[in-house]
């Protein structure tokens, strides 16, 4: 068996334990993928025109799933308003689970619309999309006319914006891959972080909710095309070749611990991200204290997963991977549920919400890792079509799990604690399965 100690690589340089994981577990050859991904590194210079595409990515994620992020001010504002006569909370929770869950239905579509049109075009539809959401939304007078806007069509718009980003900034990145792509994601965390205090503002001021849902029109759809135009597809012609969905990686066992990984981390994920507003609600604080747990949580997460990704680097992506889902479970289990009724215990926690949204620092170079670059778009697209399940049905059930009173969010607490251990377990066993096989 393989030792956690660095070992010399077939080509002669120096791989650290994880490249050692990058193996097919479920291929009926069973050949490793470290010939293929390192071929295909020594194909790719570090740096120049691709921190022009982070910064350009890291803008457009901000202002798609890094507002989306925030739907917790939202959600908080629902439940304590009557501004949709008959909603129940339920229902409520159910925009920002299926707006997550319609996003992880798009790949298909998205990937054939990048490959037909260009990336370019089809970030700036799905930002057509995304303003168009929030613009209807700003109308709606029922419940329905909120899901179908807030949730579905929002949803779209997103999907197509990640996928159509996604798999563009490892093409331009080897040694510092993890850092790029860290910085990148790291968009979705401070578009929550603005967006949570200027929300919660301006839904709070004389703005109101059909306002505030108009001015994040404008704003989004602006960012998202211009950041548009700067985006370069290396693999552009190679994609239109590709397969939209590469059933074969069903056969693989990788495939399977990599999506046992996914789920349960995004279990925990959604009901926590959705939840800090309403929990501190619920416990005594005010809506702004409420929104500013939220944005420090997405202040956490934009700052840490640059942080993250300098780890990965230096470290591997599987083993930082496993501790910091550990680090999720062990902070979920007992700074949440023993300081979190103290304001500065809510916010200690939310200042360390780099853990608990991980999976999303770490999810695309640990793809480029697995499945090497050219598999790396059909893996991330299929494994996203199936994450559409855990986020329709997550914040659902942290819903369903809430009882009213100081401790009516003990089962929710406790189901988000349970979600990152057992992942951390999937992640840990595919660290030692593909150690054993190479």
């Amino acid at each position: 068996m393989a030792s956690e100690k660095n070992i010399e690589s077939p080509s002669g340089g120096i791989q650290t334990s994880d490249d050692c994981d990058s193996t097919d577990l479920g291929s009926q050859n069973g050949h490793a993928n470290i010939e293929k991904t390192s071929g295909e590194d020594q194909e790719v210079k570090d740096g120049g025109y691709g921190w022009v595409i982070v910064a350009a990515v890291c803008l457009i994620l901000a202002h798609s799933f890094g507002i989306n992020s925030m739907f917790g001010v939202f959600l908080a504002f629902y439940l304590k308003s009557n501004t949709y006569p008959g909603a129940t909370p339920l229902q409520f929770a159910f925009i920002g689970g299926l707006c997550f869950s319609v996003a992880f239905l798009v790949p298909p579509f998205a990937a054939i619309l990048s490959r037909r049109l260009g990336v370019r075009a089809a970030v700036i539809i799905g930002g057509a999309f995304i303003a168009g959401a929030y613009i209807a939304a700003s109308f709606s007078k029922t419940i329905w006319q909120l899901i179908l806007s807030q949730g579905v069509c929002y949803g779209i718009g997103m999907g197509i914006c990640f996928i159509g980003t996604a798999s563009i900034v490892p093409q331009y990145f080897t040694k510092n891959r993890s850092l790029a792509v860290g910085i990148a994601t790291g968009g979705t965390g401070l578009g929550g972080l603005v967006y949570s205090l200027a929300a919660n503002e301006m839904i709070h001021s004389r703005l109101g909710i059909q306002w505030t849902f108009r001015i994040m029109a404008i704003i989004c759809f602006v960012v998202i095309t211009a950041s548009a135009l700067f985006l370069e597809d290396r693999n552009e012609k190679q994609k239109a070749t590709a397969k939209a969905i590469e059933w074969k990686l069903f056969k693989m066992l990788d495939f399977w611990l990599f999506l046992g990984w996914l789920w349960l981390s995004s279990f925990g994920y959604v009901v926590v991200v959705f939840s800090l507003s309403a929990y501190a609600q619920e416990v005594g604080f005010t809506a702004e204290q409420g929104s500013l747990v939220s944005a420090m949580f997405n202040l956490s997460t934009g700052i840490g997963r640059p942080i993250i990704g300098l780890l990965c680097d230096r470290f591997g992506e599987i083993r930082v991977t496993t501790i910091g889902t550990l680090i999720s479970s062990l902070i979920t289990f007992f700074l949440w549920i023993f300081g979190g009724k103290t304001y500065g215990g809510l916010m200690v926690y939310g200042l360390l919400g780099l853990f608990p949204s991980l999976l999303w620092a770490t999810f695309v170079v640990v793809a480029a890792k697995v499945f090497g670059l050219k598999m790396m778009p059909a893996a991330i697209s299929l494994s996203i079509l199936t994450l559409s399940l855990p986020y329709t049905f997550a914040e659902a059930i942290g819903l369903s799990l809430r009882k009213s009173g100081p401790n009516g969010f003990l089962d929710v607490q406790i189901f988000a604690g349970v979600m990152f251990a057992a992942s951390t377990v999937c992640c840990k066993f595919t660290h030692y399965c593909r150690l054993y096989a190479s």
